[in-house]
């Protein structure tokens, strides 16, 4: 259970019946893919979705591929089988893939015009090369994967925009059956991690930079679905400049135990504690070290036409000498119709708690840690902390290659006294002490599949700024990004 994500709704629920590609049925399908390298995910007689179509799309991880069906030459259809696997002998195998992807983003008054630039158009790159070799019948992998990120004519600089060439992840497992008991793997290295939805550990694919971790898994997958994975590690540090230096990130420790257990045919139930540990950071007007212990639970599921994924997570530990207390919801639900099109609708309602009296011997705004943030758009002026985010989510695909989710949200401080906050946890300069309503999000994304190897995202995103902005200086944000992903 290395990497235990949910890609709905973009996955099976939201995908036409009729008249797909095999593309959107990979993509559907890339849960199902064998986790590990002697898992059997797939029943027998079952092909596996990347014969179908290959690789996997934008934001599935790569370790996710397993490629062994191409020792029948009459399954090498794909002008890159001939790269992108290898049969060492009859116990090993060795793959190699690749991404290539280029953003443009253009953005009218970026951070509610807070940080003193009026407009900005920037362009991205990302190219990743990996390998993926595995030893005694996958009893042992060594995973590999080289990047190189650039960022040019962008003012308002993210550690997330580049860090030029680096290794993103390099891990070996060593995975052992347990007959009847099921599976145990053990994971060392530079890793990439996601949970559940994503609120609170993701894998950051839009920013031009994923999130890596340096350190441990030990994970454990029953035969009936059960499965539990225990880790200790601490975030990569990102420097801008410079190549294969990027560090362990000692100012940061990140562990915790994830379990997940079914309860009916696709529905079940996540039980999850983590702990992030942060030297000297600054927080609702106080300084310190801060230990941080999140303990939550996720319901999710699907039942003749409705989808549910909801998160309650609540927050104890210490800032400094103040006490943390602090919680947060995350929901998305909706229903998808069995129509042409697959037409959803949806509704997300996530809140969080804000700070009421920032200085004080408590410590009141929710941290999500690790979150995916592209729920509220892709311009990074919203995250999970004192904030109350409500509004519809729309789904259709005109085309069976294309995908269409527009949403409208209205957003609102928790509490009045603390601030309004950007990705990464950053405030947005005045923001303390303003009115509640920050505004309302009108945001969209059309995800076009053009081949199997070329995938382009279109977002947009008007964000139309309340008290909580105006009163601090603030302007309403306009927002459009282009992302051209080839995957080979």
């Amino acid at each position: 259970m290395l990497m235990p994500i949910d890609y709905r709704p973009r996955a099976a629920s939201t995908m036409p019946a009729r008249g797909w590609s095999s593309t959107w049925t990979a993509l559907c399908l890339c849960p199902l893919l064998p986790l590990l390298p002697n898992e059997v995910a797939l029943a027998d007689g079952v092909r596996s979705p990347l014969e179908q179509s290959r690789p996997l799309r934008p934001g599935a991880p790569r370790p996710l591929e397993d490629y062994r069906f191409l020792d029948d030459p009459a399954k090498r259809d794909d002008p890159f089988d001939a790269f992108r696997y290898h049969r060492l002998s009859d116990s090993a195998w060795l793959q190699f893939g690749g991404e290539l992807r280029y953003r443009a983003d253009s953005v009218d008054r970026p951070f509610f015009n807070l940080r003193g630039v009026g407009h900005e158009d920037y362009l991205q790159q990302r190219a990743q090369l990996h390998s993926d070799l595995h030893l005694l019948d996958g009893a042992m992998r060594v995973f590999v994967q080289l990047e190189d990120t650039r960022s040019w004519h962008k003012e308002l600089r993210a550690p997330t925009d580049q860090s030029r060439s680096e290794i993103h992840q390099a891990f070996v497992d060593g995975n052992w059956g347990l007959g009847r008991a099921g599976n145990v793997t053990a994971r060392v290295g530079r890793q990439e991690m996601a949970y559940g939805s994503s609120s609170f550990v993701s894998y950051r694919e839009s920013p031009n930079l994923r999130y890596s971790f340096d350190g441990v898994h030990l994970s454990w997958a029953g035969p009936a679905g059960h499965k539990a994975d225990v880790f200790a590690v601490r975030p990569v540090e990102l420097r801008a400049d410079g190549s294969f230096n990027d560090g362990t990130d000692n100012a940061k420790t990140f562990y915790g135990l994830y379990a997940s257990l079914p309860l009916a045919p696709e529905r079940g139930l996540d039980l999850y504690g983590f702990s992030l540990e942060t030297s000297d950071r600054r927080l609702a007007g106080v300084f310190g070290d801060e230990k941080r212990h999140t303990l939550g639970a996720r319901l999710f599921g699907k039942h003749q036409g409705w989808d549910w994924s909801w998160d309650l997570a609540g927050q104890v530990g210490h800032l400094g000498d103040a006490r943390i207390r602090a919680w947060a919801l995350s929901s998305d639900s909706g229903y998808t119709w069995d129509a042409e099109g697959r037409p959803r609708l949806g509704m997300r309602i996530d809140m969080a708690s804000g700070d009421d009296d920032p200085g004080d011997d408590r410590v009141g705004t929710f941290d999500p840690l690790f979150p995916r943030n592209q729920v509220y758009g892709e311009a990074s002026l919203t995250t999970l902390a004192n904030a109350v985010v409500v509004g519809p989510t729309i789904g259709y695909s005109p085309h069976p290659r294309l995908r269409v989710e527009p949403a409208v949200l209205g957003v609102w401080k928790h509490k009045s006294a603390d601030g309004v906050y950007f990705t990464g946890m950053n405030m947005a300069p005045g923001t303390a002490g303003t009115g509640k309503r920050a505004g309302t999000v009108y945001k969209t994304n059309l995800r076009w599949l053009v081949t199997p190897n070329l995938t382009v995202d279109l977002d947009g995103l008007f964000y139309d700024v309340g008290t909580a902005i105006t009163e601090a200086g603030g302007e309403d944000t306009a927002f459009l990004s282009v992302r051209g992903t080839f995957r080979f």
